[in-house]
């Protein structure tokens, strides 16, 4: 599956079609220190996908790397947590100003192992006006999370 998303990235890259070839995702750290992961590095990433149906809709699969992959390629510690690592938030930042909120406990995959991944294509097609990179949350009762065009994930202490 990795192959053919890079494969994916690369024609379209080509072709000049609006894509994650263009997008970059950055990610600021609890401090302050930030890493911009382009289409390369998220095609790194292992791939997962979900099949969800959205609005009584048809079923659509969505594929790309789990959201906590992307953190831990970031450097944000998300597995072991204890303590202060209990008390940060991924604030997950869309190119309209929408923002969505995860607990880095609710994220880890040895805790909460929640099933946000940011999506690259829905049914092995780039994502449209959806992207390039959409959270999706499978299990969701409705999409109320699952922001469009997302490009920033800021890690932050929650408040006390």
């Amino acid at each position: 599956m990795r192959l053919s998303l890079a494969l994916l990235l690369l024609v379209l890259a080509a072709s000049g079609a609006r894509s994650v070839a263009a997008q970059t995702l950055t990610v600021v750290r609890v401090d302050g220190d930030s890493l911009v992961l382009g289409a390369d590095a998220l095609a790194a990433l292992p791939v997962a996908s979900a099949r969800v149906r959205v609005h009584d809709g048809p079923e659509r699969t969505y594929a790309g790397p789990r959201l906590a992959d992307v953190l831990i390629a970031a450097g944000v510690r998300v597995d072991s947590l204890r303590g202060a690592g209990l008390a940060r938030v991924a604030v997950v930042e869309a190119s309209d100003g929408y923002r969505v909120a995860f607990a880095l406990g609710e994220l880890a995959p040895g805790l909460g192992g929640s099933p946000a991944l940011l999506a690259l294509t829905v049914d092995g097609a780039p994502l449209g006006d959806d992207g390039p990179l959409r959270l999706v949350i499978e299990g969701d009762g409705r999409a109320a999370r699952w922001a469009r065009n997302v490009v920033r994930v800021r890690i932050v202490e929650a408040a006390r």
